[in-house]
């Protein structure tokens, strides 16, 4: 994928089934210089549809949605748009999802429990062309498994950014 230039904004679309999550996800990234968040989906279909239309730079996407699931949205959105990078935010993690989705195509893997930490840099390192994984997946990734080294965060989230993630986290652990 070639790096949006400064001129252009990096537009990215959001794809998670908690309202809460998209407009706290949208604050935060929209508060970032020069990108846009240029839509928001609440399941896997919606995602591929608004992926298709809007040709977003990058999609954060959660992995829990109710039909078509955020794994097999990641599929076909890589199938139909290959140069469109996406980032998995999710609670769950474990090594093998974390080697189906880079299978699957995502460039990046953030847990929700380190977004207020990884989120920015993550989303940033993909829409470059690079990779980003959080650190709870790198460091069980080293070894064997093909792992792709993350990018450590050069810059942390404001104070008040950090505020609306750990809120983000906490509500969505009161509904699960």
């Amino acid at each position: 994928m070639t790096a949006p230039s400064r001129e252009a904004p990096i537009r990215i679309l959001i794809t998670d089934d908690h309202a809460v999550v998209r407009q706290g996800l949208k604050a935060i990234l929209n508060g970032q210089e020069g990108w846009n968040v240029c839509g928001e989906a609440k399941s896997g279909e919606e995602a591929f549809a608004l992926a298709n239309q809007l040709r977003p730079d990058v999609v954060v996407m959660d992995l829990s949605m109710p039909g078509m699931s955020g794994l097999d949205a990641l599929r076909a959105i890589k199938s139909r748009l290959p140069d469109t990078g996406v980032v998995i935010l999710t609670l769950h993690f474990s090594q093998p999802l974390v080697r189906e989705i880079i299978k699957a195509g995502a460039r990046g893997y953030v847990t929700k429990s380190d977004a207020d930490r990884d989120l920015v840099e993550a989303v940033s390192a993909v829409a470059a062309g690079r990779t980003y994984f959080t650190a709870q997946a790198s460091r069980r990734g080293h070894g064997s498994s093909g792992m792709p080294s993350i990018t450590p965060p050069a810059t942390m989230l404001p104070e008040r950014e950090r505020d609306v993630v750990r809120t983000i986290a906490q509500t969505m652990r009161k509904l699960l």
